[in-house]
């Protein structure tokens, strides 16, 4: 048959190539980012500068424009009596383009002077706001103006106007001069922040691309932490703490598939060897029911064995939906002995408490009923597996502020200190028990569930004189 095309899935795309979805990088969008808030503070400064600069030229400006009219008032009043007011429509001046221009008027709003007769006059209600205000500016057309209230040497009022054309070339000068500074300070500014957004970058980029080069197949592989301590060197160290876990968790889970695969192949290896002898030519009814009973207790082994596993993979999977409640922590362990007892009448549990509260809420703590029975189970069964008497003691310690204690004693050998860091991991068994019937996950279990429930162990220790499994719960859960 020849091999088939299948056309893809389309509610299974493919995920994209990072290296073809267009980015924006950081260091462009750090250098936009630093450009805007330059150019937005630069042209503030720059419009600040150019308002300040015309209120002063402006200032200047009215200075010199009453400068001129008040001499010009002296000298136009200088001999009142000759004084005539003026026709509007004067022949000589009507369409004399000027720049500049000076009014006055008397008192009863006549023109009695100007440079340029053929000027607009004011409204009377602009002569009474200036003879209230003394001076007022204003514009007029094309032109800067400026009114000014006057009484003579005599007494009488006169009302003058003084305009010009406002022009200045210094104002013009510094508009050029601010526009330049602008555009030449974004430029500085751009090549200064890319510049230095690099800078800032560099170690990043240096972490993307050693990132790059690290495959599954060397988890052993680590970056180059700087000698800085600032937040890369963090990212850094936490990167590497992050490989450290992820490793070790691909180490645990080959071991544990390792020894799975061992603590579950020589039973049924001795299964099927009995059984393959067995069928091998007649035998007597003793011989088979020998035979029986051993292939019955590696089954049960075998299954305790599972049903550890089982236990164990549940506690890591359903950790965020195991149930937690207030539970009184002697009868806890009193059922728990009396469960264990049930099943090895041969074992001895001495059982003692210390400090007993004075109300019943003093004797609880927060937990999973089932889990923590699981959990003293294995210890106490354990302390009796490997005592030569098959006897614990059991003490709980409950102290006023909730912080209780529990210690679980066996008259074992002991556990050496070289292996105490490795008695909670999975299948692991000490060279001096390996004689004892396990499997090694006992403990594992242990751990799990007191980390769940955040209960603290500490195991002390010596050759020869047993060992001591202490559980302190935290104050919280009391």
């Amino acid at each position: 048959m020849p091999n088939a095309e299948f056309p893809p899935n389309p509610q299974t795309p493919n995920p994209p190539n990072l290296h073809t979805i267009p980015v924006m990088q950081i260091r462009t969008k750090l250098t936009i980012q630093f450009i805007t808030i330059v150019a937005g503070i630069l042209v503030l400064s720059l419009v600040f500068i150019h308002i300040k600069f015309r209120e002063f030229t402006e200032d200047e400006f009215y200075t010199a424009l009453r400068s001129k009219a008040l001499m010009t008032a002296e000298m136009v009043l200088h001999d009142e009596s000759k004084i005539m007011p003026l026709a509007h429509d004067t022949a000589e001046t009507e369409y004399l383009p000027l720049r500049e221009n000076i009014i006055i008027y008397n008192g009863r709003f006549q023109r009695i002077f100007a440079f340029n007769h053929s000027s607009d006059g004011l409204k009377p209600a602009s002569f009474n706001s200036l003879k209230t205000t003394n001076e007022l500016r204003f514009q007029r057309e094309n032109r800067y103006a400026l009114g000014l209230y006057h009484l003579s040497k005599s007494g009488r009022e006169y009302f003058i106007i003084a305009e010009s054309e406002f022009n200045s070339e210094e104002l013009a000068n510094l508009r050029n001069i601010l526009l330049f500074t602008f555009f030449l300070g974004i430029g500085i500014v751009a090549a200064g922040g890319w510049f230095y957004a690099g800078q800032a970058l560099a170690p990043v980029s240096r972490i993307v691309n050693q990132v790059d080069t690290i495959l599954p197949s060397d988890l052993g592989a680590r970056l180059d932490a700087p000698n800085n301590h600032d937040e890369i060197s963090r990212l850094v160290i936490t990167f590497n703490r992050m490989l450290d876990r992820i490793q070790f968790a691909f180490r645990m889970q080959k071991n544990f598939i390792s020894n799975v695969s061992h603590e579950l192949k020589n039973p049924l290896s001795v299964i099927i060897s009995q059984l393959e002898v067995v069928l091998g030519k007649k035998r007597t009814v003793e011989e088979y029911r020998g035979t029986i009973q051993s292939v019955l207790e590696d089954t049960r082994n075998l299954n305790e064995v599972a049903e550890k596993l089982l236990q164990l993979a549940r506690v890591h999977s359903d950790g965020g939906d195991i149930v937690f409640e207030q539970v009184r922590l002697d009868e806890i362990m009193l059922q728990t002995r009396e469960a264990l007892l049930r099943v090895h009448p041969d074992y001895h549990i001495a059982f003692d408490i210390e400090g007993i509260p004075e109300t019943e809420e003093q004797l609880c703590v927060r937990g999973n009923e089932p889990l923590l029975r699981l959990a003293f189970l294995n210890l106490m069964e354990n302390g009796c597996k490997f005592s030569p008497d098959k006897r614990v003691e059991v003490k709980i310690y409950f102290q006023q502020d909730g912080n209780h204690r529990v210690e679980i004693t066996d008259h074992g050998p002991g556990i050496p200190q070289k292996d105490m860091h490795l008695i909670f991991q999975p299948f692991y068994r000490s060279a001096q028990n390996i004689e004892v019937r396990g499997s090694g996950i006992g403990l594992s279990l242990v751990d799990s569930i007191l980390k769940l429930h955040r209960i603290a162990i500490q195991v002390l220790s010596a050759q020869g004189k047993g060992a001591t499994f202490r559980l302190e719960f935290p104050v919280a859960a009391g």
